[in-house]
């Protein structure tokens, strides 16, 4: 049963993000950016189903980045005191102090998928919340240009501070470090095959924009 979970799951994951990035490209762009949401929530839900896990300690981490997620970035949106000054498009979703719901549900999937990987490989724990944080970061170096491109956020004067990437890191390393001390397990197989889609999604995308 969790092998048919695991290829379900990947299955769909590089078939959601390769008709994405194709349907971007397209004369029917707003149609696929209207479903970015959709997109989000439908990537976070095969995380969580293909792993198995729904106790206590999983659910509660996943409160905890939620929330951090979603409110560093209201601070940074509303003082550009922590990423930079920038504000969001319209393209994430429905809003709350101008920053989108479903941005902390972006911050969890990516710490979920990094981690996964990253922890494959047993490293230290340092060494483990160290790379993945990394990852997350040189995976936003990619996501950037085209977030930017197709109004997921902009910024001011067109400048991406070197402070957000380390702002990234900071928070990367914080989410990763939740996930270290609940002691959470996640299906490397699914993250691997989440951060690979994620990579030419938006490989693809930088390329053709």
């Amino acid at each position: 049963m969790r092998f048919a979970k695991e290829n379900i799951s990947i299955v769909v994951l590089f078939l959601f993000h390769i008709i994405g990035a194709i349907g971007l490209t397209t004369n029917y762009q707003s149609v696929f950016l209207a479903l970015t949401p959709v997109h989000l929530l439908i990537s976070v839900t095969i995380l969580v189903w293909a792993n198995n896990d729904y106790s206590m300690s999983f659910f509660r981490a996943f409160l905890v980045m939620y929330a951090l997620g979603f409110f560093v970035e209201v601070i940074g949106v509303q003082t550009g005191l922590l990423f930079g000054d920038y504000y969001y498009g319209k393209v994430l979703g429905i809003q709350l102090f101008d920053t989108p719901l479903l941005i902390g549900v972006n911050w969890i999937i990516l710490a979920l998928s990094t981690y996964a990987v990253v922890d494959f490989f047993n490293f230290k724990p340092f060494v483990r919340l160290v790379l993945s944080s990394a990852i997350m970061v040189m995976l936003d170096v990619i996501i950037e240009p085209v977030a930017i491109s197709l109004d997921f956020w902009q910024w001011s004067n067109d400048n991406i501070p070197l402070q957000n990437y380390m702002m990234w890191f900071l928070v990367s390393l914080i989410m990763n470090g939740i996930i270290y001390f609940n002691g959470l397990i996640i299906n490397y197989k699914v993250g691997f095959g989440l951060l690979l889609s994620q990579l030419i999604f938006f490989t693809f995308l930088s390329l053709v924009l």
